[in-house]
């Protein structure tokens, strides 16, 4: 589980053990020491390697991963608004409904937890339909310009979410990159819509989108 502010939770439904990441392999990726997922203290870690001949998936591994039922349990527990992220197809968004959940984040963790997965922006219309405006839904990955929220927008995204671009804009020059970043893509944003003939977010719709 993750939080996107404090009191709102997130949790990831499609994740239940890391992907390989190559290029975090080829680069050496490690945490710093200091640095550790604190959610995480506590838990039983999975063991991907197992024994010697021996597949970890076919040994079980999956018997104990959470599935719906879980996410019904936790929608019992609290009163707070419960975000589902990873959500890649309509049938799980109508079981998320289904859950009473709150909003969705169509999610494909920016491609290096599992490859070939489509593209947020490809899995979302399907998902906008099944969903009929009931709940919010947010798009993560791959929002580089203010004309890939407009195109989020378009197709039934009521928000996105930044990820990547953030993290580099922070590791430049701190809470003022940040800032920096967040006023180029704003500008990008009523850029577009004004080029788009859009005087408001919410006149931003599918017929904006050109598909040969």
């Amino acid at each position: 589980m993750t939080q996107d502010r404090p009191g709102l939770p997130v949790v990831t439904v499609d994740a239940p053990v890391t992907g390989l990441r190559n290029s975090e392999q080829r680069a050496g990726f490690r945490l710093p020491a200091a640095v550790r997922a604190v959610n995480l203290d506590g838990m039983a870690m999975l063991d991907m390697a197992g024994a010697p001949g021996r597949s970890p998936v076919f040994s079980g591994l999956l018997d104990h991963a959470p599935g719906w039922g879980d996410i019904e349990w936790l929608r019992r527990e609290t009163p707070l608004p419960i975000l589902l992220k990873g959500i890649l197809h309509p049938d799980d968004a109508r079981r998320a409904l289904a859950c009473g959940i709150d909003g969705l984040v169509v999610s494909n963790h920016g491609g290096r937890t599992l490859d070939t997965l489509p593209a947020t922006l490809d899995a979302l219309p399907a998902i906008a339909t099944a969903v009929q405006g009931r709940v919010p839904l947010l798009l993560d990955g791959g929002i580089r310009r203010g004309t890939d929220i407009v195109k989020a927008l378009a197709l039934g995204a009521s928000a996105v979410l930044i990820g990547r671009p953030q993290l580099h804009a922070l590791a430049i020059a701190g809470a003022s990159g940040v800032a920096h970043l967040l006023t180029i893509l704003r500008t990008e944003l009523e850029v577009a819509m004004v080029l788009a003939g859009c005087s408001r977010p919410d006149a931003i719709d599918k017929n904006l989108v050109w598909r040969p």
